[in-house]
């Protein structure tokens, strides 16, 4: 009876001991962790109070992906998904519409900052107020004596807009500037319902109520292509109007239509 006692002792006696080992490590470890936390941040904070002043330079605005007004939650699955399907991942980040308009306002009023550079090779695209938002801060930097200097491989559309408002556009010599106007479609399935035997009920009321024209017709209506016109062919006036006085020319000058085209293209052979 006293040897197995002695056994129970002497194993609640290591246990002991272990327990208080391992209590003792991990307050020495937190206690370690502690004074590297305090050397970091005085590192830290003497290396931001000696650090020499901002040089002056050129603001670089490398506006690759989208702009938006609200960036979305980052996806990692969706953007795995877009990658796949073959959009670059330059191309798939998003912009805040307002932190890029207040970057370039601050930097107007910068004194270090001298100039920009307009990188647009990655920039994918926005909507035409948030491209008119962006240009108005664009214009106001280059009012404040600051100069713009844009620069592209080539430029698309939604790329040449904001070019537009650069004091000087570079372009690659063998970049090209596209410009083909704006242009929406539809498509339009009461054929396939009809095969499939599938029997639609609707309710329109006006001319211009084009949403059900899908399910009723094979084509667009000419009442639906009036009135897409008249919207499309005011974005695009705007378009034409903004960047042929950015660049000092008439807007028949900057896109002379198809026969112009069909015209020049004769005249070079």
């Amino acid at each position: 009876m006293r040897t197995l006692w002695q056994i129970f002792a002497g194993i609640f006696r290591w246990t002991w001991r272990l327990l208080n080992f391992i209590r003792e490590l991990i307050l020495n470890l937190f206690l370690v962790l502690l004074i590297l936390v305090g050397v970091g941040i005085y590192l830290s904070f003497q290396s931001s109070s000696t650090s020499t002043a901002p040089a002056r330079g050129a603001l670089l605005v490398d506006l690759s992906g989208v702009v938006v007004d609200q960036p979305s939650v980052n996806n990692r699955v969706r953007q795995w998904g877009r990658e796949l399907l073959g959009a670059s991942s330059s191309r798939l980040q998003e912009n805040s519409l307002f932190d890029v308009v207040d970057s370039i306002r601050k930097a107007k009023d910068d004194k270090n900052i001298t100039g920009m550079v307009l990188q647009l090779n990655d920039f994918a695209g926005a909507d035409q107020p948030s491209l008119r938002y962006i240009g108005k801060a664009l214009r106001e930097f280059r009012d404040s004596g600051k100069p713009i200097f844009a620069i592209g491989d080539s430029y698309n559309q939604t790329q040449y807009y904001l070019a537009s408002y650069a004091n000087k556009v570079f372009l690659s010599p063998q970049g090209a500037v596209d410009l083909h106007g704006f242009a929406t479609n539809n498509l339009y399935y009461k054929s396939l319902l009809d095969m499939l035997k599938v029997t639609t009920n609707i309710f329109r009321v006006g001319t211009y109520k084009s949403a059900v024209e899908p399910l009723i017709r094979d084509d667009m209506s000419p009442a639906a292509r009036e009135a897409d016109s008249r919207w499309i062919g005011g974005l695009w006036q705007n378009y034409l109007e903004t960047v042929a006085a950015n660049r000092q020319l008439t807007p028949q000058q900057l896109f002379p239509g198809a026969a112009g085209v069909l015209s020049g293209l004769q005249a070079a052979g």
